[in-house]
């Protein structure tokens, strides 16, 4: 199975932005422990390769970058063993570079001229960002009208009360944050509520 598949069958997709690296290290963890198959280690996280370095080999997961501005923190990722980068934007320097890599690209897209525009790049799935903000699941509703051939992955909005709705849209995968990775848990350490949490978000899946 390549790392699309992985995406689309587990679809939950948990992204970890944190002060420190250990505290990234750990909620990955947390999260590994309540089920989650895909984890993306932001490159605001301090020396994210690192964290990414520490998580990939774990048995079913599959660690991608996320934020990723630059071509060399795509380079830093993926020597670390990330299997797909995410960026907020388009940057066809880096999708380029991941897609001779290799590597899952996943660049950030608002617009219908940027998301054709990024999917023409070699994008492989389309991260739709801010999602909420420019119109949440009716945007992608209208959007899949004339663009029903491309990959979608939202980010932004998720919550447990809504994530059905969310797996209902059909979408490649969902990016789901701070519903999971509480500030407030990460900063108390409490691990075991993340990992409580991410159980909650898994046990929708269709798959489970």
């Amino acid at each position: 199975m390549d790392t699309i598949e992985k995406i689309q069958k587990h679809q939950l997709v948990v992204v970890i932005r944190t002060d420190t690296p250990e505290q990234a290290y750990e909620a990955a963890r947390a999260c590994i422990a309540g089920g989650v198959k895909l984890v993306e280690i932001t490159f605001s996280v301090p020396d994210a390769d690192d964290v990414i370095g520490r998580l990939v080999g774990t048995e079913g997961v599959t660690v991608g970058a996320g934020t990723v501005l630059e071509v060399s923190e795509a380079k830093r990722a993926l020597k670390a063993g990330a299997s797909y980068v995410v960026s907020p934007h388009l940057d066809e320097d880096i999708v380029k570079f991941t897609k001779a890599e290799g590597a899952v690209s996943v660049p950030g897209a608002t617009t219908p001229t940027e998301i054709l525009k990024a999917h023409r790049a070699g994008g492989d799935i389309i991260k739709l960002f801010p999602f909420v903000e420019m119109g949440g699941l009716k945007f992608l509703k209208t959007i899949r009208g004339p663009l029903p051939f491309i990959r979608y992955m939202p980010s932004g909005g998720v919550t447990l009360e809504n994530f059905k709705e969310y797996l209902a849209a059909d979408v490649s995968g969902i990016i789901v944050g701070s519903a999971i990775i509480g500030r407030e848990l990460v900063r108390a350490g409490d691990w075991q509520a993340i990992t409580g949490l991410s159980e909650s978000f898994v046990k929708l899946l269709p798959n489970k």
